[in-house]
């Protein structure tokens, strides 16, 4: 994805927001974002956020522009399945910093 200068590895992470980040979940997605217009008309179009995950992988937060998404859920994208670079298991707890 050009826009956010990386390769994205194949499909998300997705991610829970705890009840006590919720409030800053919803006041980063009414920032301006990075706009994703997807090459396939079957895809929904997206606002993006740089971000540093775990402090260890460079990536993006995909907000999907589509009524009725999950208040509580984050999408993250990165160059390399993340799930095996840092070993993430379902009902684990995962950094993600904004850059």
């Amino acid at each position: 994805m050009s826009k956010l200068s990386i390769d994205v590895y194949p499909g998300t992470l997705n991610l829970e927001i705890t009840d006590e980040d919720l409030q800053t979940f919803e006041t980063l997605k009414a920032r301006e974002g990075i706009e994703i217009t997807p090459e396939q008309p079957t895809f929904c179009n997206a606002k993006c956020y740089p971000v540093l995950i775990s402090g260890q992988v460079k990536g993006a937060i995909v907000f999907p522009l589509v009524q009725d998404y999950p208040k509580n859920k984050m999408e993250l994208i990165a160059p390399v399945n993340v799930r095996d670079t840092l070993s993430v298991k379902a009902g684990d707890m995962v950094e993600v910093e904004v850059l």
